[in-house]
């Protein structure tokens, strides 16, 4: 398990399951190992290629798991995701997205699980996903992940954001290809409150807005990104705006800005929040895709390799 980003969910939960399914996991971060690195970014004696990692992690373990965004990946939107598939080109065992900056399939799993938990049959049901209001940065990857798989389960997925937040356009061409593919809908609305009148469930989260960063603009623009996102702090998740809703279930992936993508009232609501119950999700959809790509694979001690 390589995490560029410290983690408190990601990383407990993989462990967790990891152990309960008999097996171990390695923990790794930047301050221990020489960095594995893109060739634009490296350094001599700091960095390591990716080829060479993902072929020598290949040979101690049966699954390399990886999270990185943010500073890790200089806020260039699709490095940090480019790393990723860069690691599953060169390594010879599965290669586990733990979240990087343009999509965390494991959140959008364990929400999905959540979903279909509250509501069985999820086709028709009104999800909004929603921009709200960080004084932080945000990737783009837990918004952009709702939003497929939500078109997956064919649900009417409503993306909701000030001007300036849009989507990456390769994300939303394909939530409406998935939306024509499974009789779902895509809309976006540029009002919170227009999007969760009526809504089934709601996932106010906050994300950057892209213009701010490379390769949308040519450097990052710290300053002008502040300045912009604090214009909207207006959009909050309330509980006068939940009464709009159609007795909404609330998400959120954790953990979730109190006071300013949230107020406390609606997060710790017991009657509608999911927001633990996707926490404990985590665990159950990483075990099964674990179970799923490794369950196959004989343990590494035993095996008998040829000399070289």
């Amino acid at each position: 398990m390589l995490f560029y980003n410290r983690s408190l969910r990601t990383r407990n939960s993989f462990e967790a399951g990891i152990y309960q399914l008999g097996g171990h996991a390695h923990f790794m971060s930047p301050q221990d190992v020489y960095v594995p690195s893109l060739p634009e970014d490296m350094v001599a004696y700091q960095t390591e290629a990716v080829s060479d990692v993902g072929r020598v992690l290949s040979r101690y373990g049966e699954a390399i798991a990886i999270r990185i965004f943010g500073d890790a990946s200089k806020w260039v939107i699709g490095r940090g995701h480019r790393l990723i598939q860069e690691f599953a080109r060169h390594a010879t065992v599965p290669v586990l997205n733990m979240e990087d900056d343009m999509y965390h399939p494991f959140q959008a799993l364990a929400d999905a699980q959540a979903m279909r938990q509250a509501f069985p049959k999820l086709r028709g049901k009104k999800l909004v996903v929603s921009y709200a209001y960080s004084a932080t940065l945000k990737p783009l990857a837990v918004a952009q992940s709702e939003v497929l798989i939500g078109t997956q389960m064919g649900m009417d997925v409503v993306l909701a954001h000030p001007n300036g937040f849009e989507l990456e356009d390769d994300v939303l061409e394909a939530a409406k290809a998935n939306a024509d593919r499974y009789d779902g809908k895509l809309s976006i609305l540029n009002s919170m409150k227009d999007a969760l009148e009526g809504a089934d469930i709601v996932y106010p989260k906050a994300w950057l807005p892209k213009n701010f960063f490379p390769p949308h603009n040519v450097s990052v623009d710290d300053t002008g990104t502040t300045a912009y996102q604090d214009k909207f702090k207006e959009w909050i998740c309330t509980q006068e705006l939940m009464d709009m809703t159609n007795k909404a279930k609330y998400m959120h992936c954790g953990p979730a800005d109190r006071s300013r993508e949230v107020t406390d009232d609606v997060v710790d609501n017991k009657d509608y929040s999911l927001y633990f119950e996707q926490a404990e999700n985590r665990l159950h959809v990483q075990k099964a895709v674990m179970a799923l790509v490794m369950g196959d694979r004989a343990p590494r001690r035993g095996r008998r390799r040829g000399c070289r």
